[in-house]
């Protein structure tokens, strides 16, 4: 569905995560889910829209915290956490908070 893989993802987020200082809140619908180890990707897409993708962790949510949820494509969801964008341009979002 999209071309990043959970490796890949997993070290540019990593690198990431140490620049990153503000939070992002993002609402929006699901448009895309990729599965991982310890939870999943999903694309959201807000009413203006701007993609992003929200890494949804069962071990970051739980760090933070917050309990995970699986969510459906074509849900509505608001995620908070830290933000990166990659060279694509897209917003990468490690959730720590889901609403």
């Amino acid at each position: 569905m999209y071309a990043t893989t959970a490796c890949k993802c997993a070290k540019k987020q990593a690198a990431a995560s140490e620049e990153a200082v503000q939070d992002m809140r993002v609402t929006g619908t699901i448009s895309g889910i990729e599965n991982g180890k310890d939870g999943y990707t999903a694309r959201i897409t807000d009413e203006k829209g701007t993609s992003y993708d929200a890494l949804i962790s069962i071990v970051n949510l739980q760090k933070s915290g917050s309990t995970f949820k699986r969510y459906e494509i074509n849900d509505v969801i608001t995620v908070s956490g830290p933000f990166w964008k990659d060279e694509s341009g897209i917003t990468h979002i490690t959730v720590k908070e889901l609403q």
